[in-house]
C-alpha cells in the first residue's frame, strides 16, 4: 500500500467522515423538537384585520398549506411591523418551508425589538443550525446560555453548534457542563470524548476513558472507544490492548474485531490480522470490510485463489471499496489480465482520486499494453498528488510554532 493510502487509514478513528457523522448524529437525538417555540408575546394593536389575518394564518397552517399561512403573516406583518408573535411565527413558518434565509430574516427583525428574548435567540439559533450554519447558529445560543444558564437545551445546542463548526476545544468545555448534570447521559459523554480527541487533549482524552470505564455498565465499548483514542494518538500497543479487552468481553460488539485487525494490519501482524478477520465475520459484523481487508492479508501472503474469492464477494457486497479494488487489480495484473487491472484500478481511483497507489499501478499497467500516452497522464497525476502533499507539510512545518503551556 502507498503512503497516502496508509496515512488516510490511519486517520479512521480520528474522524472519519462516517465516525464524524454517527457522532454527530448520536448527539443530535439528545433533543426531540417538534418545531420553533411559539412566543407568547402580546402583539401591536387589536385592530379586526389583524386578528382576522391571524386567524386565517392558523387555518392554513391546521390544512397544512404553509406557503398559503407565510403569506396572511406577511399581510399581518404590513399592519403591526413591531409585532413579537408575527415575527416569530413568520420565522417559523420559513423555517418550517426550509426557507431558512428568510426565516433567520424574521427572527433578527423580532430579537432587535426584544434583544433578551430567550424563545427568539433559541429559534434564531435552530435555523442557523438546521441550515448547516452551526458557526452562526453559536451566537444566539451563547447568549441564550447566558440568560438561562441552567437551560439544559440551550447549552446542548450552543455544544453540538461548537462540535459542528470544529471549534471542539469549546465544546468540550459545555460538554463538560452538561455531564456535571446529567453525568449518566453516555451520548454526552462519548460527544466529549470526541471533543477531547479533535482538539488534541489527548492525556485528558484518556484520562476520561479512565474514568468512564470505571462507572460504565457496557466496558467492552469502552475499551474499543479507547483503543480508537490509542489509535488516534499512535500508541498502536495501548491501542491493541484495549481492542483485545473489548472483544474479549463481547465479540460480537460490532467493529471491535475489524478494529484489533485493522491495528494488526497496520503493523504487520498480518496472521493475527487475519484471525481477527475472521472472526468480525463469523459474528456478523462488517462482514465486506472485513473480508475486503483480509483479502488484502492473503494477497501480501501470496495465498491469491483464496485473496480473489474474498475481494470479490467484497466488491459484491460493498462497491465502494477502494481496498479491494485495488487489490483485484493487483491480481489481474499479475496474471497480465491488463484489461481487467486497468478496469479495477480505474474503479479504485474513481472511489479515492487522490492516493497515488492505484494511478501508478493503473501507469504500469497501461505501459505493459505500449500505451504510452495514458501512462504518462497517470505518472504526472503521481507527482501532482506527491507536490500537493509536499506543499501542506511545507504549510505544516513553516506556520508559527505551537503555544507553550
Amino acid at each position: 500500500m502507498d503512503a497516502g493510502h496508509d496515512k488516510a487509514r490511519c486517520t479512521r478513528y480520528r474522524l472519519s467522515p462516517r465516525r464524524r457523522a454517527r457522532w454527530f448524529a448520536a448527539g443530535i437525538l439528545l433533543l426531540v423538537f417538534s418545531g420553533s417555540r411559539a412566543f407568547s408575546g402580546q402583539m401591536s394593536g387589536n385592530a379586526d384585520k389583524l386578528r382576522t389575518l391571524m386567524a386565517r394564518a392558523q387555518q392554513l397552517i391546521n390544512a397544512r398549506n404553509y406557503r398559503g399561512a407565510a403569506n396572511a403573516y406577511q399581510q399581518a406583518l404590513q399592519l403591526s411591523p413591531d409585532s413579537l408573535a408575527v415575527l416569530n411565527n413568520l420565522g417559523v413558518i420559513y423555517a418550517h418551508l426550509g426557507d431558512y434565509t428568510r426565516a433567520a430574516e424574521a427572527y433578527e427583525r423580532a430579537l432587535r425589538l426584544a434583544p433578551n428574548s430567550f424563545p427568539l435567540l433559541l429559534n434564531l439559533g435552530l435555523t442557523y443550525y438546521k441550515s448547516g450554519n452551526y458557526e452562526a447558529a453559536a451566537k444566539p445560543f451563547a447568549k441564550a446560555v447566558s440568560l438561562q444558564p441552567g437551560n439544559f437545551q440551550a447549552r446542548t445546542l450552543l455544544a453540538m453548534s461548537y462540535y459542528g463548526s470544529q471549534k471542539y476545544a469549546l465544546a468540550g468545555g459545555q460538554f463538560e457542563k452538561l455531564i456535571a448534570a446529567r453525568p449518566d447521559n453516555t451520548t454526552l459523554q462519548f460527544l466529549l470524548a470526541q471533543s477531547y480527541l479533535q482538539s488534541h487533549q489527548g492525556q485528558k482524552l484518556l484520562d476520561y476513558f479512565h474514568h468512564l470505564l470505571g462507572q460504565s455498565h457496557d466496558s467492552a465499548t469502552v475499551h474499543m472507544l479507547m483503543g480508537e483514542a490509542d489509535d488516534g494518538l499512535d500508541r498502536r500497543r495501548e491501542a491493541i490492548q484495549e481492542f483485545k479487552a473489548a472483544a474479549a468481553l463481547n465479540p460480537a460488539l460490532p467493529d471491535v474485531n475489524f478494529g484489533l485487525g485493522y491495528l494488526y494490519w497496520k503493523t504487520k501482524q498480518y496472521d493475527k490480522a487475519a484471525a481477527a478477520f475472521q472472526r468480525e465475520i463469523e459474528e456478523g459484523g462488517d462482514v465486506a470490510k472485513a473480508e475486503a481487508y483480509w483479502g488484502d492479508v492473503l494477497v501480501k501472503q501470496g495465498k491469491l485463489r483464496q485473496a480473489r474469492a474474498l475481494l470479490t464477494q467484497a466488491v459484491r457486497e460493498f462497491p465502494k471499496s477502494y481496498i479491494a479494488h485495488l487489490d483485484l487489480g493487483i491480481l489481474d495484473a499479475d496474471a497480465k489480465n491488463y484489461h481487467g487491472a486497468a478496469g479495477e484500478y480505474l474503479e479504485a481511483i474513481r472511489l479515492h482520486p487522490t492516493r497515488a497507489n492505484a494511478h501508478y499501478r493503473l501507469a504500469a499497467v497501461y505501459r505493459a499494453e505500449g500505451n504510452t500516452k495514458l501512462a504518462e497522464e497517470q505518472l504526472k497525476a503521481v507527482a501532482a498528488i506527491h507536490n500537493k502533499s509536499q506543499q501542506q507539510l511545507f504549510k505544516e512545518v513553516s506556520g508559527p510554532p505551537p503555544a507553550q503551556h
